[in-house]
């Protein structure tokens, strides 16, 4: 187990030095001895190119040398930001892509979603095609949302859209890019000809 915590105090201690601006593998391997790690340099080389390779890191090439510097951090968007480009990418009606968000959320949610909601998926309307819930269905919601980010109105309704076969259909391709895209996996997806796997 000793191993592990060396690393991840290893990679803590280079993402420290990194922080004062790029580095080249001979000026990280010094600061790492004047600290005391004991390191091939070799190992080193390896260890940084892996932390390049997963993506902590970015790497490219002053000759004669590879200098490293933190990946700049790209700004995470939250679940609503994601399902309103999926829909919006379906439909150029602002009242199918506002059922769609409903239907997609309360699939992901297990729960009626309100109005402001699908106003977080940057689709603007002011009602719903859908059936509003209320009384402890709507409470039920709205404690939920409490405890997040999402501050609702006091009166904001809340929706349950009833799905149909082809709104299943696209509820699990975009639930499928949803998690490629957060994953940062869409790099393993084969491009050409799909397997059937039904």
């Amino acid at each position: 187990m000793e191993i592990f915590k060396r690393d991840l105090t290893l990679q803590d201690k280079i993402l420290d030095y990194l922080r004062e601006g790029e580095d080249s593998i001979s000026g990280i391997h010094r600061k790492l001895e004047r600290d005391g790690y004991k390191l091939h340099r070799l190992v080193l080389t390896g260890y940084l190119k892996a932390l390049a390779d997963v993506g902590i890191l970015k790497e490219h090439e002053i000759k004669p040398s590879k200098v490293y510097s933190w990946r700049s951090k790209v700004k995470k968007r939250s679940i609503y930001e994601i399902v309103g480009e999926k829909v919006k990418k379906l439909s150029d009606s602002k009242a199918e892509q506002a059922r769609l968000a409903v239907y997609i959320l309360q699939k992901l949610f297990k729960r009626a979603i309100f109005l402001e909601e699908v106003k977080r998926c940057g689709i603007d309307v002011d009602d719903i095609d859908a059936r509003k819930v209320g009384g402890e269905e709507r409470i039920q919601a709205r404690k939920v949302l409490s405890n997040t980010f999402v501050k609702l109105p006091y009166n904001n309704p809340a929706y349950i859209v009833e799905g149909t076969k082809g709104m299943k259909d696209i509820y699990e391709d975009v639930l499928e890019e949803i998690v490629l895209q957060l994953l940062n996996a869409k790099k393993f997806v084969f491009r050409g000809k799909q397997l059937k796997l039904d």
